[in-house]
């Protein structure tokens, strides 16, 4: 049975098992709870690995860092206003991110505004 599950993993696209790998991560982490499951307008901890960082322009000059968040079972926007760039935010660093999301985002996306974050080794 060792050999089959070897040989799976083998075959298995690499994207697949990051993915996998992430999502064990993420669930092993006590308190956080999967993307998928968060609902809007409660309070949440979430764990996932930040993969994308921009710098949002806005009209009144005060620029947003934007941030994408991943856990492996769905994605989140993260928003700091007023901020271009914060230490140690960047993609692959895993973070857990903690407050209150609202369905602003395209397609009902989820976003957390200026929420409470710990960067993870």
């Amino acid at each position: 049975m060792e050999l089959n599950r070897a040989f799976k993993r083998l075959r298995a696209p690499t994207r697949a098992l990051d993915r996998d790998r992430l999502r064990s991560f993420c669930a092993n982490c006590p308190g956080a709870e999967p993307i998928a499951d968060v609902q809007p307008r409660v309070e949440a901890i979430v764990v996932g690995e930040i993969t994308c960082v921009a710098t949002v322009p806005r009209p009144d000059g005060s620029p947003w860092l934007e941030v994408t968040v991943n856990d492996g079972t769905g994605s989140l926007r993260v928003l700091w206003t007023g901020r271009r760039k914060i230490a140690g935010i960047k993609p692959g660093q895993r973070i857990m991110v903690s407050g209150r999301c609202t369905p602003k985002g395209a397609k009902g996306r989820l976003m957390v505004y200026n929420p409470k974050y710990e960067l993870l080794a």
